[in-house]
């Protein structure tokens, strides 16, 4: 009996492993895909462990704040192919290989651990928090998510890549020095007008 069950569990664990597709998961590869990131002033090429990017996939139709954040995440290459990000082939769960997936490319500074850190932090006006989100312009929530190619499925082929990915820039709240530069210029010039 205990060997019956065994064989069950296994065979239903290998056709877990057939529903799971796999996808490149980088911003710059072979047949056009270029990509790149960039920090707050939109000229700045993200560089170096100081910001991390993470793929979130999930069913075509799932709602952005729904889809799972997948592993592992990657950190932006230096020098000459700074903006760019290598994460390699991640597997994207409860998507089988064949199938399309909905996904978002989320990045946020290292100095917050996660992205929902980083978020949290945002939506609370920490002036250190920087986030981004392909196809996010920074203003509402960050709903925008990217249809990929059809998932390879195990052993068949190579990983497709992020196709239709865009760059993007992140986005961090005013500091409240230049928040307060601004209206003090503003009400230098209703001054400057009332004279």
């Amino acid at each position: 009996m205990k060997k019956l069950f065994s064989l069950v569990a296994l065979t239903l664990a290998s056709f877990g492993a057939l529903a799971q597709g796999t996808i490149n998961f980088a911003n710059a590869a072979g047949g056009g895909l270029n990509a790149p990131d960039f920090d707050t002033d939109g000229t700045t090429k993200l560089a170096g462990a100081g910001f991390i990017a993470q793929l979130y996939a999930g069913a075509v139709g799932t709602a952005w704040d729904s889809l799972t954040a997948l592993t592992p995440t990657a950190v932006f290459a230096t020098g000459l192919n700074a903006g760019y990000f290598f994460g390699g082939s991640v597997v994207v769960t409860g998507v089988p290989g064949g199938s399309a997936a909905a996904a978002q490319v989320r990045v946020w500074n290292s100095a917050f651990a996660t992205w929902d850190a980083a978020w949290a932090a945002y939506q609370a006006g920490n002036p250190t928090a920087k986030v981004g989100v392909s196809g996010w312009n920074g203003t509402g929530l960050p709903t925008t998510t990217l249809t990929t190619p059809p998932l390879r499925s195990p052993g068949v082929g190579l990983d497709p890549n992020l196709v239709g990915l865009t760059s993007f820039h992140l986005y961090s709240v005013p500091e409240p020095s230049t928040i307060a530069l601004g209206v003090l210029g503003a009400a230098a010039l209703l001054l400057r007008r009332r004279k």
